[in-house]
């Protein structure tokens, strides 16, 4: 397993594709939280990360940074709570990222589908609505 410094000079670097390595690696929740506490400039970094633990996820939905909840919306393995966090949020771009999570639960795109957005709203109808069946849609 990779050690923290390791991880943290991977993150830091300029070059994408070692931060990309970064993300990919195994690492233990504690080593994530650590340079999460440690260097939170970094936070949109982790955000990236589909393999952040759901409490550094979750309480990066509160991030003052759009940027970050943003990314949160589109690839984080959010709880509950952190779900209900995003579709809260007052930016609506976070909002209709979330629309288009393929992972949604019915009762989070309803709740988008009935956004004040009307771009938030259109891509909840594109990407949460079920799929009309071959059958359905040819009238039978």
């Amino acid at each position: 397993m990779v050690t923290s410094k390791q991880l943290l000079e991977l993150l830091e670097s300029k070059e994408q594709l070692k931060q990309q390595l970064a993300l990919s690696l195994p690492a233990r929740p504690e080593t994530w939280r650590s340079i999460l506490k440690n260097h939170p400039h970094l936070a949109f970094t982790l955000a990236q990360n589909k393999s952040l633990p759901q409490d550094l996820a979750d309480e990066l939905t509160q991030h003052a940074d759009p940027k970050v909840r943003l990314m949160i919306a589109k690839k984080g393995d959010l709880s509950f709570a952190g779900f209900q966090q995003l579709l809260d949020d007052p930016e609506a771009a976070v909002r209709l990222t979330l629309a288009k999570r393929q992972d949604l639960e019915p009762q989070f795109a309803h709740q988008l589908l009935t956004d004040s957005d009307p771009g938030v709203r259109l891509a909840a109808e594109i990407y949460q609505t079920p799929a009309f069946t071959m059958a359905t849609a040819s009238g039978w």
